[in-house]
Protein backbone atom coordinates (compact mmCIF):
# COMPACT_ATOMS: atom_id res chain seq x y z
CA UNK A 1 0.00 0.00 0.00
CA UNK A 2 1.02 3.76 -0.87
CA UNK A 3 -0.03 6.92 0.92
CA UNK A 4 0.06 10.36 -1.73
CA UNK A 5 0.34 13.47 0.11
CA UNK A 6 -0.84 16.19 -2.79
CA UNK A 7 1.67 19.47 -1.63
CA UNK A 8 1.94 21.29 -4.40
CA UNK A 9 -0.43 24.17 -3.98
CA UNK A 10 0.22 27.53 -2.73
CA UNK A 11 -2.11 28.16 -0.16
CA UNK A 12 -2.92 31.84 -0.68
CA UNK A 13 -5.52 32.10 1.59
CA UNK A 14 -2.71 31.50 4.54
CA UNK A 15 -0.81 34.35 3.68
CA UNK A 16 1.67 35.60 4.75
CA UNK A 17 2.10 32.55 6.82
CA UNK A 18 2.61 30.40 3.83
CA UNK A 19 4.74 33.02 2.03
CA UNK A 20 7.94 31.66 3.10
CA UNK A 21 6.63 28.24 3.57
CA UNK A 22 4.23 25.49 2.09
CA UNK A 23 1.29 24.93 3.92
CA UNK A 24 2.48 20.94 4.73
CA UNK A 25 5.13 23.00 6.61
CA UNK A 26 3.26 24.48 9.01
CA UNK A 27 5.01 23.86 12.77
CA UNK A 28 3.29 22.76 15.85
CA UNK A 29 3.83 23.23 19.38
CA UNK A 30 6.43 20.20 19.49
CA UNK A 31 7.99 21.49 16.54
CA UNK A 32 6.67 18.71 13.99
CA UNK A 33 5.38 19.85 10.70
CA UNK A 34 1.89 19.05 9.39
CA UNK A 35 3.40 16.69 7.09
CA UNK A 36 5.76 14.90 9.10
CA UNK A 37 2.25 14.40 11.70
CA UNK A 38 0.66 12.41 8.71
CA UNK A 39 3.93 10.57 8.09
CA UNK A 40 3.85 9.38 11.14
CA UNK A 41 0.24 8.21 11.20
CA UNK A 42 0.70 6.31 8.46
CA UNK A 43 3.49 4.80 9.44
CA UNK A 44 2.07 3.37 12.60
CA UNK A 45 -1.18 2.37 10.33
CA UNK A 46 1.35 0.14 8.02
CA UNK A 47 1.83 2.05 5.02
CA UNK A 48 5.59 1.84 4.00
CA UNK A 49 5.84 3.88 0.55
CA UNK A 50 5.27 7.68 0.77
CA UNK A 51 4.77 9.86 -2.52
CA UNK A 52 4.70 13.35 -1.75
CA UNK A 53 3.67 15.92 -4.90
CA UNK A 54 5.44 18.68 -4.52
CA UNK A 55 5.49 22.31 -6.51
CA UNK A 56 5.58 25.75 -4.50
CA UNK A 57 8.19 25.95 -2.56
CA UNK A 58 9.43 22.32 -3.20
CA UNK A 59 12.82 22.29 -2.43
CA UNK A 60 11.54 23.06 1.14
CA UNK A 61 9.92 20.10 1.67
CA UNK A 62 12.59 18.23 0.10
CA UNK A 63 14.89 20.34 3.06
CA UNK A 64 12.78 19.15 5.86
CA UNK A 65 11.66 15.42 4.27
CA UNK A 66 15.12 14.35 3.19
CA UNK A 67 15.18 10.94 1.63
CA UNK A 68 12.57 9.68 3.48
CA UNK A 69 9.93 10.01 0.92
CA UNK A 70 9.86 9.93 -3.13
CA UNK A 71 9.21 12.98 -4.43
CA UNK A 72 6.83 14.09 -7.78
CA UNK A 73 7.35 17.57 -9.23
CA UNK A 74 3.99 19.30 -10.37
CA UNK A 75 5.39 22.58 -11.17
CA UNK A 76 1.93 23.91 -13.11
CA UNK A 77 0.26 24.22 -9.65
CA UNK A 78 -0.79 27.86 -10.43
CA UNK A 79 -2.71 27.16 -13.35
CA UNK A 80 -4.50 23.76 -12.19
CA UNK A 81 -6.12 22.38 -8.96
CA UNK A 82 -5.32 18.55 -7.77
CA UNK A 83 -6.76 16.39 -10.05
CA UNK A 84 -4.22 17.45 -12.63
CA UNK A 85 -1.45 17.08 -9.67
CA UNK A 86 -2.93 13.18 -8.69
CA UNK A 87 -2.71 12.99 -13.11
CA UNK A 88 0.59 13.96 -13.54
CA UNK A 89 1.35 11.07 -11.07
CA UNK A 90 -0.71 8.47 -12.48
CA UNK A 91 2.33 5.90 -13.46
CA UNK A 92 2.87 5.49 -9.41
CA UNK A 93 -0.83 4.84 -8.69
CA UNK A 94 -0.45 1.03 -9.24
CA UNK A 95 -1.32 -0.40 -6.15
CA UNK A 96 -3.51 -0.11 -3.30
CA UNK A 97 -3.33 4.27 -2.40
CA UNK A 98 -3.81 6.33 0.65
CA UNK A 99 -4.87 9.79 -0.55
CA UNK A 100 -4.33 12.71 1.63
CA UNK A 101 -4.61 16.28 1.04
CA UNK A 102 -1.71 17.67 2.80
CA UNK A 103 -3.50 20.23 5.26
CA UNK A 104 -5.51 17.52 7.07
CA UNK A 105 -4.80 17.18 10.84
CA UNK A 106 -6.41 13.98 11.94
CA UNK A 107 -5.28 11.02 14.70
CA UNK A 108 -4.71 7.66 14.46
CA UNK A 109 -7.47 5.89 15.00
CA UNK A 110 -9.44 8.28 12.74
CA UNK A 111 -6.87 7.33 9.46
CA UNK A 112 -6.82 3.73 10.63
CA UNK A 113 -10.62 3.45 9.44
CA UNK A 114 -9.83 4.49 6.04
CA UNK A 115 -6.48 2.12 5.92
CA UNK A 116 -7.82 -0.90 6.92
CA UNK A 117 -11.23 -0.81 4.38
CA UNK A 118 -11.46 -2.98 1.95
CA UNK A 119 -13.86 -1.26 -0.44
CA UNK A 120 -12.70 0.13 -3.99
CA UNK A 121 -13.32 3.72 -2.82
CA UNK A 122 -13.62 4.89 1.11
CA UNK A 123 -13.55 8.15 1.76
CA UNK A 124 -13.55 10.11 5.54
CA UNK A 125 -16.55 11.84 6.09
CA UNK A 126 -17.51 14.26 8.56
CA UNK A 127 -21.60 13.91 8.43
CA UNK A 128 -22.31 14.98 11.95
CA UNK A 129 -23.07 18.67 10.63
CA UNK A 130 -22.24 20.25 7.64
CA UNK A 131 -19.90 22.66 7.58
CA UNK A 132 -19.40 25.95 5.07
CA UNK A 133 -15.73 26.06 4.28
CA UNK A 134 -15.17 21.87 4.01
CA UNK A 135 -16.09 20.47 0.63
CA UNK A 136 -19.66 19.01 0.98
CA UNK A 137 -20.83 15.23 0.21
CA UNK A 138 -24.18 13.90 -0.80
CA UNK A 139 -25.30 10.93 0.95
CA UNK A 140 -27.33 8.11 -0.62
CA UNK A 141 -27.62 4.40 0.42
CA UNK A 142 -24.81 4.49 2.61
CA UNK A 143 -22.21 5.98 -0.24
CA UNK A 144 -21.15 9.16 -1.55
CA UNK A 145 -23.11 10.36 -4.82
CA UNK A 146 -22.07 14.06 -5.33
CA UNK A 147 -19.25 16.11 -3.75
CA UNK A 148 -17.57 19.16 -4.07
CA UNK A 149 -18.19 22.67 -3.11
CA UNK A 150 -20.38 23.22 -5.41
CA UNK A 151 -22.79 21.51 -2.88
CA UNK A 152 -25.11 24.62 -1.35
CA UNK A 153 -24.15 23.73 2.86
CA UNK A 154 -27.83 23.48 3.38
CA UNK A 155 -28.11 20.61 0.06
CA UNK A 156 -24.84 18.40 1.69
CA UNK A 157 -25.02 15.58 3.88
CA UNK A 158 -21.74 16.08 5.56
CA UNK A 159 -18.57 16.69 4.63
CA UNK A 160 -15.07 15.50 3.14
CA UNK A 161 -12.18 15.44 5.40
CA UNK A 162 -9.49 14.58 2.50
CA UNK A 163 -8.35 11.57 3.40
CA UNK A 164 -9.64 8.62 1.12
CA UNK A 165 -8.94 4.72 0.30
CA UNK A 166 -8.69 3.62 -2.99
CA UNK A 167 -7.72 -0.43 -4.08
CA UNK A 168 -5.84 -1.24 -7.17
CA UNK A 169 -9.02 -1.98 -8.90
CA UNK A 170 -10.44 1.76 -7.75
CA UNK A 171 -7.52 4.10 -8.05
CA UNK A 172 -7.32 2.40 -11.35
CA UNK A 173 -10.66 3.60 -12.27
CA UNK A 174 -10.27 7.04 -10.97
CA UNK A 175 -7.06 7.16 -13.30
CA UNK A 176 -9.32 5.99 -16.37
CA UNK A 177 -11.64 8.99 -15.02
CA UNK A 178 -9.48 11.48 -14.76
CA UNK A 179 -7.98 10.59 -18.63
CA UNK A 180 -11.39 11.39 -20.07
CA UNK A 181 -11.28 14.96 -18.07
CA UNK A 182 -8.05 15.87 -18.07
CA UNK A 183 -7.53 17.71 -21.45
CA UNK A 184 -10.64 19.76 -21.13
CA UNK A 185 -10.18 23.44 -19.87
CA UNK A 186 -13.11 23.56 -17.91
CA UNK A 187 -11.70 21.01 -15.82
CA UNK A 188 -8.96 22.94 -15.03
CA UNK A 189 -9.26 23.86 -11.59
CA UNK A 190 -11.45 20.59 -10.48
CA UNK A 191 -10.34 18.22 -7.28
CA UNK A 192 -9.61 15.08 -8.14
CA UNK A 193 -13.23 14.48 -6.25
CA UNK A 194 -15.27 15.35 -9.62
CA UNK A 195 -14.20 12.62 -11.20
CA UNK A 196 -15.49 10.46 -8.01
CA UNK A 197 -18.62 11.86 -9.33
CA UNK A 198 -19.13 10.25 -12.34
CA UNK A 199 -17.71 7.26 -10.81
CA UNK A 200 -20.44 7.51 -8.07
CA UNK A 201 -22.95 6.89 -10.93
CA UNK A 202 -22.14 3.63 -11.36
CA UNK A 203 -20.23 2.48 -8.60
CA UNK A 204 -20.25 2.64 -4.58
CA UNK A 205 -17.75 4.63 -3.41
CA UNK A 206 -18.44 4.13 0.38
CA UNK A 207 -17.32 6.55 3.46
CA UNK A 208 -16.53 6.07 6.94
CA UNK A 209 -18.01 8.64 9.14
CA UNK A 210 -15.67 10.64 11.33
CA UNK A 211 -17.92 11.06 14.04
CA UNK A 212 -16.65 12.62 16.74
CA UNK A 213 -13.03 12.04 16.29
CA UNK A 214 -10.62 15.23 16.24
CA UNK A 215 -9.62 16.68 12.73
CA UNK A 216 -9.49 19.90 10.61
CA UNK A 217 -8.56 20.82 7.59
CA UNK A 218 -6.31 23.99 7.66
CA UNK A 219 -7.46 26.68 4.82
CA UNK A 220 -7.11 30.00 6.48
CA UNK A 221 -4.90 31.17 9.63
CA UNK A 222 -8.33 30.49 12.11
CA UNK A 223 -8.17 27.14 11.52
CA UNK A 224 -4.40 26.90 12.03
CA UNK A 225 -4.61 28.61 15.43
CA UNK A 226 -7.72 26.24 16.35
CA UNK A 227 -5.48 23.12 14.87
CA UNK A 228 -2.23 24.76 16.96
CA UNK A 229 -4.36 24.78 19.97
CA UNK A 230 -7.25 22.26 20.24
CA UNK A 231 -6.80 19.83 17.65
CA UNK A 232 -3.32 19.30 17.40
CA UNK A 233 -2.94 18.52 21.31
CA UNK A 234 -5.52 15.25 20.92
CA UNK A 235 -4.04 13.31 18.19
CA UNK A 236 -0.22 14.09 18.60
Amino acid sequence: MKAVILAAGKSSRLYPVTLEKPKCLLEFGDGKTLIEHQIDMLKRCGVTEFIVAVGYLKDKVKDKLGDSVVYREFDDFEKYNNMHTLYSIKDDLDDDVVLLFSDVVLGENLLRKCVDSEKDFCLLVHNRDVLPETMRVKIMEEGVVDIGSHIPPEKGDGNFIGVGKFSKKGISMLVDEMARMIDDPSHDNDYYTIPLVNIAKENKVWFESVDDEPWIEIDFLKDYERAKGEIYPLVK
